[in-house]
């Protein structure tokens, strides 16, 4: 009996030790830092309500064993043309790849290095009731999707229509959105800086006149 024993305790120390480990699998398994990558989103978006007056809307990230896209959906209140929010699309989208490409730990977990416009989907949508129901032809959507921004006039934002007018949305390369932005902004930055500081008059220069009315 004792030897029997001894023979059964040898046969499970054996078959244990010849087990394979299971890993879990399945969408429950962690595979991305996703508490500092909530947190780069997070950060950026608090900046952009204060800058730029957008709602971080919705957020999510398109990953397998790495990160292949991001995609990010605001709104605003704000009025802008075609130029203004080609604008605000290239400073957002620039300044989120730059958290991005420098984060210590998010950086390593990208599918590939650096990410580009074309690993991001940022939609804004402006939901002023002015544009809505007044003037209709400033942009209603910005919308950068597979390298490309789409402009949509707040006539153009509903996509069940039919018949689309051409010349009331519009899509670039973000490459050229980027150019035409950056060269619009350095046009502007002479005319910003003098309205937020106006050169001083001088008193010697300024030349007081007095006007008297009939009979006074």
């Amino acid at each position: 009996m004792r030897y029997t024993v001894i023979f059964l305790l040898l046969l499970v120390t054996l078959l244990s030790g010849c087990q394979k480990k299971v890993v879990g699998t399945g969408p429950w398994v962690k595979k991305i830092d996703s508490e500092e990558m909530s947190k780069i989103v997070i950060n950026f978006s608090a900046r952009m309500k204060a800058d730029k007056h957008l709602e971080l809307e919705d957020s999510w990230v398109t990953y397998d064993e790495s990160i292949s896209k991001i995609c990010l959906r605001y709104s605003s209140q704000r009025l802008l043309t075609v130029y203004d929010a080609r604008l605000l699309m290239v400073e957002v989208v620039e300044e989120f790849l730059y958290r991005l490409n420098n984060n210590n730990v998010i950086s390593f977990e990208l599918s590939h290095f650096p990410f580009t416009a074309d690993d991001l989907d940022v939609r804004i949508n402006f939901e002023s009731f002015y544009g809505r129901f007044v003037d209709e032809l400033y942009v209603g959507l910005a919308w950068l999707q597979a390298g490309c921004v789409h402009f949509y006039a707040f006539d153009r934002k509903d996509f069940s229509l039919l018949a689309i007018d051409w010349s009331h949305d519009r899509f670039e390369p973000y490459t050229k959105s980027r150019e035409l932005a950056l060269l619009k902004r350095e046009a502007d930055l002479p005319f910003v800086e003098q309205v937020e500081r106006p050169i001083p008059r001088s008193h010697s220069s300024m030349t007081f006149e007095r006007y008297f009315l009939p009979g006074s």
